[in-house]
């Protein structure tokens, strides 16, 4: 099962693979265990903040009354109820301290200083070493406050016993977890190494067996890429050589008749065994070019993909801007037969004509900006630069929000300022228009009666998580994982490319090292852009 010491090769990638799950699993592990403590701890916090509150609310007329004996008989007799509680101090000013013990209580007009660092305004836990009870333990400390009155501090001391068989039990479960991790770790790595080896050294061995003379040698190698093409043109050598060894053999005695018919043979099978080396070598080194080749030629149809995308956009941005021009346009139509009118009724002075020549050079100026906006929207970012998510955002809503209004479908916007990643901005805002239109294509063939489309965007640790949802009642589960596909698409005939759900995963995924998914929700389906935050501390 295990070849350490056959190849070298096969140890390497072996101890390759093997060290890296180890380490992605002790990563996990301290992480995890990390957690698990601070769980326990929580715990021990939370069941520390329900006795002090219980103590407190049973002893807050003592503590107002000034009642000692009370305060002393009553938390006496809750300690010694108590398996868990060790200690308890009441605190009840800079120098009053009643220590509370199992069998024995004290008033002192001092505290150790460990405790009375501890005494703020806010509720503080944490494991010490208790100078009372000189032992480690796990200390909280409650500010007694009511009626907005600061009346002193709860101090209580908690066995660790019970923590330490959590903690302890922890580290066995994490431990048996690791072991068996890298059991698993090392079974997987023998695996895909002996897969990746096995072909080459099946390929060692019939070179040696030739190299020997032994031609009755097979290659047994089967796949479908330059390994197996490699072991083929080995197997047409081999068979060569061997009927040119038996052809040898036969002719042997007539050997002085045939010498020169021979000696051909033997020069053609060596030319051949000659052009099948050539072949291997430059197999070997036009194997660079032809992934060169391919490379360039996907790179090509991704450029043609793109350039389709950006053609079928601007064909969607036509449309846009006829909606963004109707209102100016019609406003435009009304100055112009005011204008009109007032000729007819010779009410066109100089005020009137100069308000009515201002009114449509702000309309004509608006227009004008809108063919900007579109222009810039789709001039190529050439490098990468710094900018906001929420500018990009808001742009891709700004020239499609006409053909929102046109379809009457509402938008709701939840969106946090000055998250700054890198990357094309323009290229992004076309993503986040597509996936947009995509929204808006769906309500309008659904026919929905209330459409609407939620954007928002969020922060969350170092990703920006930008969600754009829809009412139109989801997608079929079978075809999710086809949407991002290349010409894929539910529209009928003629009326979808393919392409811009496409070119938005490449844009995001590729261009920008973001990741894009799509889900269905309760009314519909949401879109989930995850974009890496530039932050000044990474």
């Amino acid at each position: 099962m295990f070849n350490f010491r056959k190849n070298r090769l096969f140890r390497k990638i072996f101890w390759l693979l093997f060290f890296g799950i180890t380490f992605v699993i002790v990563v996990f592990g301290f992480v995890g265990a990390s957690i698990q403590k601070r769980a326990i701890l929580e715990l021990l916090h939370s069941e520390a903040r329900s006795l002090a509150q219980t103590i407190t609310f049973s002893t807050t007329n003592a503590l107002i009354t000034e009642d000692s004996s009370y305060l002393i008989e009553f938390n006496t007799q809750y300690l010694q109820n108590n398996t868990k509680v060790k200690n308890i101090i009441i605190a009840k000013s800079e120098k009053q301290y009643f220590d509370i013990k199992k069998d024995l209580w004290s008033f002192d007009n001092k505290i150790s200083d460990v405790f009375k660092k501890m005494q703020k305004s806010e509720d503080v836990f944490d494991i010490i070493y208790s100078p009372n009870l000189k032992e480690n333990v796990f200390h909280y400390t409650y500010p007694m406050e009511f009626s907005g009155i600061q009346w002193g501090w709860l101090h209580l001391s908690f066995d660790l016993k019970e923590y330490n068989q959590k903690i302890d039990s922890l580290y066995k479960q994490f431990f048996l977890l690791f072991v068996a991790l890298v059991l698993l770790s090392f079974i997987i790595s023998n695996y895909v190494a002996k897969k990746f080896t096995d072909p080459i050294i099946k390929l060692n061995e019939t070179v040696s067996a030739i190299t020997s003379e032994n031609l009755d040698i097979k290659v047994d190698v089967e796949s479908n890429d330059e390994i197996g093409e490699l072991s083929s043109a080995f197997n047409d050598m081999i068979s060569q050589l061997h009927s040119s060894q038996v052809r040898l053999k036969n002719s042997h005695e007539n050997l002085e008749k045939r010498v020169d018919e021979r000696t051909s043979e033997l020069s053609h099978a060596n030319e051949r065994l000659s052009e099948k080396s050539n072949e291997l070598s430059e197999l070997n080194k036009n194997l660079d070019t032809k992934v060169k080749v391919e490379i360039e030629k996907r790179r090509e149809q991704e450029q043609m993909l793109l350039h389709q995308s950006r053609l079928a956009a601007m064909g969607e941005m036509v449309g846009n801007i006829a909606h963004q021009w109707r209102q100016p346009l019609n406003a435009l139509g009304i100055i112009i037969q005011n204008i009109q009118l007032s000729h007819k009724l010779n009410k066109l002075d100089e005020e009137f004509l100069a308000k009515s020549v201002n009114d449509s050079m702000d309309l004509t100026m608006m227009m004008s900006k809108t063919i900007d906006d579109f222009r810039n929207f789709f001039l190529p970012n050439k490098h990468e630069e710094f900018f906001f998510l929420d500018n990009s955002l808001n742009s891709s809503l700004e020239l499609i929000d006409s053909t929102f209004k046109n379809y009457n479908i509402k938008v709701f916007i939840d969106i946090d300022k000055r998250l700054e990643s890198k990357g094309f901005p323009n290229e992004f805002a076309q993503a986040i228009l597509n996936v947009l239109s995509n929204a808006k294509d769906a309500l309008i063939e659904k026919q929905i009666q209330e459409p609407k489309i939620t954007v928002s965007l969020k922060k969350n640790n170092d990703m920006g998580i930008i969600v754009i949802s829809d009412n139109a009642k989801g997608i079929d589960e079978s075809i999710i994982p086809k949407i991002f596909d290349p010409y894929f698409t539910t529209k009928e005939q003629g009326k979808g490319t393919g392409i811009g759900l496409y070119m938005s995963k490449m844009i995001i995924e590729q261009n920008m090292k973001g990741r894009i998914f799509a889900r269905n929700i309760k009314e519909g389906v949401e879109f989930v852009i995850e974009m890496p935050l530039y932050l000044e501390n990474s």
